[in-house]
């Protein structure tokens, strides 16, 4: 005859067994879906240059965040102010004349001076651009656009202590490729891009991307 607490001992060990084989079942399930449509859901992978040479974005051990053109495109991110609608940790503000205060976790500058240092670095093609306009830079025929967050002086140098944001452009191609798109608005206004890549021969070509903003008022 068993006593009271054996019975008790039985049980939670009957009712752990049971937890254990009701959480197995699903798992279980979700990997043989996993093995069977792997062939069919693929992830596109996203190669970046954050630490200055091409690697999977995965494989990068720095907080960032890559937009390709298209991704820029259906995030309607059309310019340096608008990345603070996908991406965390990120704020801008627009200052007195040309000055703007773009903080990567907090980290940027409010200082309204012609020799003041920003916090976060403005980088194109990995190139640092000491004076620019990011507010009202506009993401046109670029590769994909980069935002690391966090310190990154030893691959970047100074001003980079809030993290960097670097625009790739695209490069030229061995074929000939243009687009052109207008667009109109009240105020008389009158927007144009466009994009021309012209190859010479087997080595070389050339690429010339710009846009143009008209308004009144």
């Amino acid at each position: 005859m068993r006593t009271p607490l054996q019975l008790r001992s039985l049980l939670v060990m009957g009712v752990s067994a049971a937890a254990i084989t009701a959480l197995a079942q699903p798992a279980f399930a979700a990997a043989a879906a996993s093995s069977g449509a792997g062939a069919s859901n693929v992830i596109e992978e996203l190669v970046v240059t954050a630490q200055k040479k091409e690697e999977a974005i995965q494989d990068v051990p720095i907080a960032v965040s890559a937009f390709s053109q298209d991704s820029l495109q259906k995030s309607k991110i059309d310019g340096g102010p608008n990345l603070v609608l996908a991406i965390p940790n990120v704020n801008f503000s627009k200052g007195n004349f040309t000055g703007y205060n773009f903080q990567i976790r907090g980290i940027g500058s409010k200082l309204v001076s012609g020799s003041g240092d920003s916090g976060t670095g403005i980088h194109m093609n990995n190139v640092p651009l000491i004076a620019n306009n990011l507010f009202e830079t506009e993401f046109y025929d670029v590769e994909r656009v980069e935002v690391l967050r966090g310190p990154q002086g030893t691959l970047y140098g100074r001003n980079a202590t809030g993290g960097v944001v670097n625009m790739i452009t695209n490069r030229p191609v061995d074929h000939f490729e243009a687009n052109l798109k207008a667009e109109v608005g009240n105020y008389g206004e009158q927007k144009f891009r466009g994009m021309i890549n012209i190859p010479v021969g087997d080595m070389l070509a050339f690429r010339l991307a710009g846009t143009t903003l008209k308004r009144d008022g």
